[in-house]
């Protein structure tokens, strides 16, 4: 009996201890299956919805009354003269912030990097409009815009002695004052990164070419702009997907107005699903924008690596 017994704790033991073995041989797929059973719950299961949903008339005020209407809602894309109006001001909004914070960016980093490395202070001054929640910057721009009262407007007028301008209500500022804010707040997640590649680069091609005699221009063509590439190419990515899918500056600043002016494609899905609860038309937009990011990303990534 006794000898039995011990059997059976040995062998409960040799179990456990090859359990404790499996799991300290994949103890790195461990670690990582509560962040993928978390992925998997709030990203997978909403995606594989979305793609239900798109291919049926969908309204959760009407439970029972759903049906499957195959590719009407995307075929409702071609005609929707708003959702034409979303796509190009999300166009133009997305190719001017992106192509500005860029450009600035990349100023800031090659003139940091040469000129400013010992002055931290100044990066952490430029990093600070990046740690700010995005709604509270908006509101606060909302405030700097306000025509009457606003810093802005009053600037103006004390230099230059110019009128109010209505920043955020008249057609032709409207989106220029959404690209002022997208600018001012992630312009500095640009230098950040850019600011790191520089910080990574080979010493010995630019003593070569200062021994060659190269001006700044060649050594940041040949040098700077090559090595750089990689980095480049992320941070353009990242900034185009999320300048995409912009929605705090235009719910808070200008709701899409005036006339639509500054209407992008998540505000008007945003109406679309909570306003109207069309949500079939809602997740046939949503698809047709994951394939657009997705599309471009493609594209974009290819052509960074043939040149």
């Amino acid at each position: 009996m006794e000898r039995a017994l011990d059997d059976r704790r040995t062998g409960i033991e040799a179990r456990g201890g090859g359990l404790e073995r499996w799991i300290d041989t994949n103890r790195r797929w461990v670690m990582l299956a509560p962040a993928v059973i978390v992925l998997l719950v709030l990203v997978a299961f909403p995606t594989v919805y979305m793609f239900t949903v798109a291919f049926q008339k969908f309204n959760p005020a009407q439970m029972g009354a759903n049906e499957f209407i195959g590719l009407d809602n995307f075929a409702r894309l071609l005609t929707d003269q708003k959702f034409h109006n979303a796509l190009k001001n999300t166009l133009v909004f997305t190719a001017a912030a992106v192509t500005v914070e860029f450009g600035l960016g990349l100023g800031f980093a090659l003139l940091v990097d040469k000129y400013l490395q010992r002055l931290t202070f100044i990066k952490t001054i430029l990093l600070i409009p990046m740690m700010l929640p995005p709604i509270a910057v908006a509101l606060n721009w909302r405030l700097l815009f306000q025509p009457r009262f606003g810093v802005i407007n009053d600037v103006l007028d004390r230099v230059f002695g110019l009128e109010p301008v209505l920043w955020t209500s008249k057609t032709g500022t409207a989106m220029i004052s959404l690209i002022i804010v997208d600018v001012w707040e992630w312009t500095p997640f640009v230098f950040l990164m850019v600011l790191a590649g520089l910080a990574g680069l080979p010493r010995d091609p630019y003593e070569a070419a200062d021994m060659d005699g190269a001006n700044a221009w060649h050594k940041f063509r040949d040098l700077t702009w090559p090595f750089l590439k990689p980095v480049i190419a992320i941070v353009v990515l990242l900034r185009v997907m999320d300048a995409f899918r912009i929605f705090d500056q235009v719910f808070i600043l200008t709701r899409g107005g005036p006339a639509g002016a500054t209407e992008t494609l998540s505000l008007y899905l945003y109406k679309i699903a909570f306003q109207f609860f069309d949500l079939g038309y809602a997740s046939a937009m949503s698809l047709f924008m994951l394939v657009l990011t997705i599309g471009f990303s493609t594209i974009f990534l290819l052509r960074m690596k043939l040149d």
